[in-house]
């Protein structure tokens, strides 16, 4: 029988993302016991019935012991998170994360004792829907995974956290904290504003209609149902990135608008058939 790779992971924040990693986890084989812990009681309850892991009250006590520590906490409560389990965190454990942005998060981990070694990643894992009860076993399978270390880990800590989620069933590469966080600002950051913004200006339509409405206005703002409390702290944390994506679609939307105004058929011909193309290319084999 083969030894799992880790003795205990604990999870710390098992909502969506972390449930996910439970589920996974367990399914896969990667350690030989589970522990975890939610902010919320309902969620406790829930994860209890799933019968894959240890469920904690305490944050302190879920992570105490274990060897791998994955914290799973929206992002504006990660430096929180950091501090609470500190104290309790075995020496010589490695503390991994799920968070969306990188740098913000590896400051935060100054709040770490000396004694144990943080890698950071952020698997493009996730859905709109959030919480415990929407977490699959299925979730990583074949999704990109970033390892963002700084280099100053040990070489054996970075290749231990990126096996764990190449376990999981992610395809990791590596890069810096800031480079992470300018790519997740294009693919997925300034979409999400930008997708909130679209939702809101289509409602303010003297037109808008939701018995009307078709799959083309929930394709294009699927992603904005997202939950806001989640999406706020991501939005601040990666903000100079942010900021600049949406600075590019307000002037592509100018263009656009100048374009339609003018009744400038070539240049709106134009815009468009760059839309179809870079559009076009999210569908092509990676």
């Amino acid at each position: 029988m083969e030894i799992p790779p880790f003795q205990r992971i604990a999870v710390v924040g098992a909502g969506l993302i972390g449930g996910s990693v439970l589920l996974a986890g367990a399914r896969r084989g990667l350690a030989a016991e589970f522990s975890c812990w939610s902010r919320s009681e309902t969620s406790r309850r829930l994860l209890a019935d799933l019968q894959v892991a240890t469920v904690h009250a305490r944050v302190e006590d879920c992570v105490r012991g274990a060897d791998l520590v994955v914290v799973a906490t929206p992002v504006d409560r990660i430096e929180e998170t950091f501090a609470a389990i500190a104290p309790a965190l075995a020496p010589g454990a490695l503390v991994t994360d799920a968070g969306s942005v990188k740098v913000a998060i590896l400051r935060a981990a100054a709040r770490l004792p000396a004694s144990v070694t943080f890698v950071g990643a952020h698997p493009m894992a996730g859905s709109e829907k959030a919480g415990a009860a929407h977490a699959s076993a299925e979730l990583y399978a074949g999704r990109a995974c970033f390892i963002t270390p700084t280099g100053a880990e040990p070489r054996a800590a970075v290749d231990r956290v990126t096996a764990f989620w190449r376990g999981l069933g992610c395809r990791t590469s590596e890069c810096t904290a800031e480079h992470h966080d300018e790519i997740v600002a294009a693919i997925s950051h300034v979409p999400h504003a930008a997708a909130s913004a679209l939702m809101l200006a289509v409602s303010d339509q003297p037109g808008f209609r939701v018995d009307a409405a078709g799959s083309g206005l929930r394709d294009a703002t699927r992603i904005a149902a997202g939950e806001e409390n989640l999406w706020l702290g991501i939005l601040l944390a990666n903000a100079p990135h942010v900021v600049a994506g949406l600075r590019s679609v307000e002037a592509r939307v100018a263009e656009l608008r100048g374009a339609v105004e003018r009744g400038d058929a070539a240049a709106v011909n134009r815009l468009l058939a760059e839309a179809r193309v870079a559009r076009q290319s999210l569908d092509r084999p990676a």
